[in-house]
């Protein structure tokens, strides 16, 4: 897949730090710690803003949005986690004098090895960057082409693309050493995300394909993300038998396709009220991610998850997993499925009103949009597209 699958990820049972939102527990160097909700919530969101010196305030309005605590609320958290988390030296939550509270994480660090011409090596290093990318362990492959830890090297056209994946979109659109062919595919996976305009959209697809310029490897990817194009206008009659058509070709034996696939159907199942596919869809993504660690795909299906609950009438379990998918979204590091969850949440949002999560959805569209330039990017996409066909 050139959007979710471009060609790099791991399983990685090393995961020094994890949370698991479905009984508020967090795993520290293999030792899981049971929590409660709100203390669940405040680790995490410390976790997010380590070595960040954060007020009682802030702490308030992002674990404590839709309430009235008092400071106090906010340092009784404290000592009880940090009670709990007593047995975990790695991780140290200060109090700053005259701020609030800081978290300070220093996790084992992984022993270093040096880049070499060894063409074995190489190999084995492409191959832990699939795996990485597969899972969508953006963080991971962060440290892995880190100059300071492992200090991986690939050849500049990955480079350019990993990068893209990442949220460097300008790079691989302004960049003249690749040949617009070898990207416009790519492009075009993330216009259908990004354009709003069904019709507009359609018709790029059809020019791609009565020209055949959708490689082999792509097809199946533009043909899942018809799917959402269908989806997020209003044409359901036309989604689903695309997704029928692929029943057959995508199993769990392809699992890098086979989640985003069961995505699909899950988000088709809430857009059309059926609540017994919804919850079919959901419990067999539940038993796809216990075998698989995706975390992009992970983050859409707890923000899916989170508006079935919704529409089942259970707001506050709801609210929960749509605020944890960001953070999921955050630590995977590719913004590309950040846009297509936004993409979904509004979508859900016009049949699922909820005005706390509309409001937190809003806000989340405005920072990606501000840090990734989204607004340029598509400008600038949809000219090369126009150019190019």
């Amino acid at each position: 897949m050139l959007l979710f699958i471009y060609n790099f990820s791991l399983e990685g049972d090393y995961m020094a730090l994890s949370f698991d939102i479905n009984n508020y527990s967090v795993r520290i160097e293999g030792e899981q710690i049971e929590l409660l909700r709100k203390e669940f919530q405040l680790l995490q969101y410390l976790y997010e803003n380590q070595n960040h010196a954060l007020s009682r305030q802030q702490i308030l309005e992002a674990v404590w949005p839709f309430q009235i605590p008092s400071d106090r609320t906010v340092d009784d958290h404290i000592y009880r986690l940090r009670k709990k988390l007593k047995r975990s030296p790695s991780i140290i939550i200060e109090t700053v004098k005259g701020i609030g509270y800081k978290l300070v994480y220093s996790p084992p660090m992984p022993h270093t090895v040096s880049i070499t011409a060894d063409e074995e090596f190489k190999r084995l290093s492409t191959e832990l960057l699939k795996r990485y990318h597969l899972y969508g362990q953006g963080e991971a492959i962060h440290r892995l082409l880190d100059k300071d830890t492992f200090g991986l090297v690939l050849d500049e056209k990955d480079e350019i693309f990993l990068n893209f994946l990442r949220g460097d979109f300008l790079s691989l659109i302004n960049s003249t050493r690749i040949p617009f062919n070898e990207k416009s595919v790519t492009f075009l996976g993330l216009y259908i995300i990004l354009e709003t305009d069904g019709k507009k959209i359609e018709k790029y697809i059809q020019k791609f394909e009565s020209k055949n310029l959708i490689p082999e490897e792509d097809r199946e990817e533009i043909h899942l993300l018809k799917v959402f194009l269908y989806i997020k206008t209003d044409q359901l009659e036309k989604a689903r038998p695309l997704l029928l058509d692929a029943e057959e070709r995508i199993t769990e034996a392809v699992p890098g396709f086979y989640g985003f696939y069961q995505l699909g159907w899950f988000t088709y199942a809430l857009c059309l009220r059926d609540a017994a596919l919804a919850k079919t869809k959901m419990e067999v993504l539940e038993k796809f991610f216990e075998k698989n660690h995706f975390q992009r795909e992970y983050g859409l299906f707890l923000v899916l998850k989170g508006f079935y609950y919704l529409s089942a009438k259970q707001p506050s379990k709801g609210t929960d997993l749509i605020s944890h998918a960001f953070t999921v979204l955050e630590k995977a590091r590719f913004p590309i499925q950040t846009l297509m969850t936004i993409l979904v949440s509004e979508k859900l949002l016009i049949l699922f009103k909820n005005e706390s999560v509309g409001e937190f959805i809003s806000l989340k569209k405005e920072e990606v949009y501000e840090r990734y330039n989204i607004i340029e990017v598509k400008r600038k996409i949809k000219n090369e597209l126009e150019l190019f066909l």
